[in-house]
């Protein structure tokens, strides 16, 4: 296990992590690993410096005591009764709104899942282990032509160095991920079929004229668009400003195919 997955998996402390079934390795690696040592010590520091300088003031005995004097001086006030008629058109109408907010949470709710998804693939690929390592994007489309139900589409970018592909699994859907360098940084470039994936989950942004979904979890930013029913995801540590510019970047590339 590499240190970008322990920081991920301990996330915000190793004594306030999610457990899980990677939790016991991330706890070796830390065991081991000086910089992770440092990286968590750092984390607890900064925040124990934060509380302080927040400070904790509290309410003087006099303030309290005129608080609870006013409220003993105000008279109690008699419930309304509402006419049966109005009570139960509330009710119709708060039942309706529960309705529909259940209904789009269980369309809304599979994808932002998904999207989480993409961020721990991405931790789990940080050093861009390929299946096929190749800077040509042909190369790359006609190895991933026959693993997929759709097509598969390798911008070329001036600002990214293409390094690899490999297919992996996201709540079992089959994805491609393709690899790219900026600035000595991994940015990885997700593509799933388009059926069933909500952009509504994410928050919207818009780049040159083209709308995009954003989303940061955990150190790392997210860019996502849709292309003739394909649904590409950029993720990388990157400024999420030069996220967004890469993702702008290859979506134009992509209306060029």
């Amino acid at each position: 296990m590499n240190c970008p997955e322990t920081r991920f998996i301990l996330y915000p402390s190793p004594e306030k992590c999610a457990l899980t079934l990677e939790t016991s390795k991330a706890l070796e690696h830390l065991h081991e690993c000086v910089k992770c040592q440092e990286h968590f010590t750092t984390q607890v520091e900064w925040s124990r410096t934060l509380k302080e300088k927040m400070g904790n003031d509290e309410i003087s005995e006099q303030l309290q005591t005129r608080i609870m004097k006013e409220i003993g001086r105000r008279p109690s006030s008699k419930p309304v009764r509402r006419p049966r008629r109005v009570r139960r058109w509330m009710l119709l109408t708060a039942a309706f709104v529960f309705c529909l907010a259940g209904a789009w949470l269980s369309y809304w709710w599979p994808s932002r899942q998904l999207f989480r998804t993409v961020f721990e693939d991405h931790a789990r690929y940080q050093q861009a282990q390929s299946q096929v390592n190749s800077s040509s994007a042909e190369e790359l489309e006609s190895w991933f032509r026959d693993k997929t139900d759709f097509g598969v589409r390798v911008p070329t970018l001036d600002s990214a160095q293409l390094v690899g592909g490999r297919l992996c699994f996201l709540k079992g859907r089959k994805a491609a991920l393709v690899f790219y360098r900026k600035e000595g940084r991994t940015v990885s470039l997700f593509q799933l079929n388009g059926r069933g994936i909500s952009l509504a989950a994410l928050k919207q942004a818009e780049l040159d004229g083209n709308a995009l979904g954003r989303m940061s979890f955990k150190g790392y930013s997210l860019a996502a668009f849709e292309q003739r029913g394909v649904v590409y995801v950029v993720v990388s540590d990157l400024r999420e400003s030069e996220l967004l510019n890469l993702a702008s970047s290859m979506q134009m590339k992509s209306r060029g195919y």
